[in-house]
């Protein structure tokens, strides 16, 4: 994870495309703690994305801190997952406040964004992100990642509850809501308050994740 320097200035206007939530984006996100948010970008700044996450991959590490869903100790070796950060996406990290402001109608900040790589498999174990993402946006920046699986039935549980279902031979880890994100923009999820998982299927190529997380001052 990466903390956001002060200094980092947003992308220019040529970067990005104009957007607005509509509605219905904003009444997603209220009503099912996601959105989908297309048309951000075109492929040139989606190419650039993978450049920067491609080029980075040798600077990844396991973060120090993060959500951690306690599990079987054999399975939580396995599933740290090394990240890193670079410029174009703290730009974009700051370009997209107004955005997830005009989402979510609250005072947002950003707080950290990174590149999360998978190797061998793409498997995310069942949690909730941390206090400093009351919204996270995602979008697959390098490769590809099945869906995300979205738990909203599952609110308010805690991390330890969460954790007992991963550990549950019979839990069902293809349930809930299917979220595959938009290839030239970003998800918009909740990532504080609606559980989410990824079943995980094996791959023989290197694919990142990049998350822009942000919180409310108040």
């Amino acid at each position: 994870m990466h903390q956001l320097a002060p200094e980092v200035v947003p992308l220019g206007a040529t970067d990005l495309l104009p957007f607005v939530p509509t509605a219905a984006d904003r009444r997603s996100f209220r009503t099912l703690g996601y959105a989908h948010l297309n048309g951000l970008w075109d492929t040139g700044f989606r190419d650039r994305l993978a450049d920067e996450a491609r080029e980075r991959h040798a600077h990844a590490r396991v973060p120090d801190a993060g959500p951690r869903t306690p599990v079987e100790e054999h399975r939580r070796v396995r599933k740290q997952t090394p990240a890193a950060t670079g410029q174009l996406l703290s730009r974009l990290h700051v370009s997209m406040t107004g955005v997830v402001r005009a989402l979510s109608g609250r005072l947002l900040v950003p707080t950290f964004s990174s590149y999360g790589y998978y190797e061998g498999d793409d498997e995310v174990l069942l949690h909730l992100d941390t206090d400093d993402c009351d919204v996270t946006l995602l979008t697959t920046a390098l490769g590809r990642v099945g869906s995300l699986h979205l738990r909203p039935e599952l609110r308010g549980l805690a991390m330890a509850e969460l954790g007992r279902l991963e550990d549950d031979v019979t839990w069902d880890r293809h349930g809930g809501i299917t979220v595959d994100y938009p290839c030239l923009g970003l998800t918009a999820l909740a990532g504080n308050t609606v559980p989410h998982n990824r079943p995980g299927r094996s791959t023989t190529a290197v694919s990142a994740v990049a998350a822009l997380c942000y919180r409310a001052l108040f």
